[in-house]
């Protein structure tokens, strides 16, 4: 592997220190992903490769104000353990690993951290990770993804516009996923076995596809909804709409490192 000035843990420690001393700083990004099935079509690497493509991308284009740690590559993942392969890891050992591994970086110097998910089901993890992280620290650390199907919130407007499957199209091993796979990595995808699996709910106040948001928070076993460890639309998934998407989250992303890292860090004020 080449080095990569934008991988943290391709520094030195010489490296690392004046990286710290930097004025205004990197962003220090640090990945969790997962190990699961992706329906009969894909690998189950899937997360972690998206994950990792991006912020490599991200790390790149963003020219010294980004550095991105190795994904953590397993998370939580019980409720996928019907489908083989998956690698599961409990709630209290994620949030332990994770956390510990931000509140590592913010003992070193470090301001601005920001949690990248790239699995679904981490989302509630990352949060509270990076929540002690700013309790046991005081740095400025925030959960966010570049997977779409995780949250869309950075590119919802060109997801929604541009993606072909309609309602249900985007989920897991879906449309979007399968569309930045095509893309990054298309010897990892067999679109004879992409299916169209629509088997999440739509009710009143619960819906798991994008825009529309649910007012309550719910993940079932996987095996009683999705036939092949699929949820949207795979067969629509073409390579030219991965790369659309690919551009406009690297874009995005950067942008909202630069602007992150503006966030100031104000002293506490203890009115006891």
């Amino acid at each position: 592997m080449p080095r990569h000035p934008w991988r943290y843990d391709h520094l030195t420690w010489l490296e690392i220190k004046a990286a710290v001393a930097r004025d205004p700083q990197p962003v220090v990004a640090v990945p969790i992903g997962a190990v699961e099935d992706h329906g009969p079509h894909m690998a189950i690497s899937t997360d972690n490769d998206i994950l990792e493509d991006v912020l490599a991308e991200c790390g790149r284009r963003a020219a010294g104000d980004l550095l991105v740690l190795p994904v953590i590559p397993f998370g939580l993942d019980e409720h996928h353990m019907d489908f083989p392969g998956t690698i599961a890891i409990d709630m209290e050992t994620t949030l332990a690993y994770l956390s510990q591994t931000a509140i590592s970086v913010a003992r070193h110097g470090f301001t601005h951290i920001l949690i990248v998910n790239g699995h679904g089901s981490n989302q509630s993890i990352c949060d509270l990770a990076a929540r002690k992280c700013v309790i046991a620290t005081g740095t400025v650390c925030a959960a966010t993804t570049v997977n779409a199907a995780v949250s869309p919130a950075l590119v919802q407007d060109v997801l929604d516009a541009e993606r072909k499957g309609g309602w249900g199209s985007v989920g897991h091993a879906c449309e979007y996923e399968t569309a930045m796979m095509l893309h990054l990595h298309p010897e990892r995808v067999d679109m004879s076995k992409a299916d169209r699996d629509i088997g999440q709910l739509k009710l009143t106040y619960f819906n798991w596809d994008h825009p529309e948001p649910s007012a309550y928070t719910w993940q079932d076993w996987w095996s009683r909804f999705s036939r092949e460890g699929i949820c949207g639309d795979a067969a629509a998934a073409t390579a030219e709409f991965g790369k659309r998407m690919m551009d406009v989250t690297v874009e995005r992303f950067v942008a909202m490192v630069r602007e992150f890292r503006t966030i100031a860090i104000r002293p506490r004020v203890d009115h006891h």
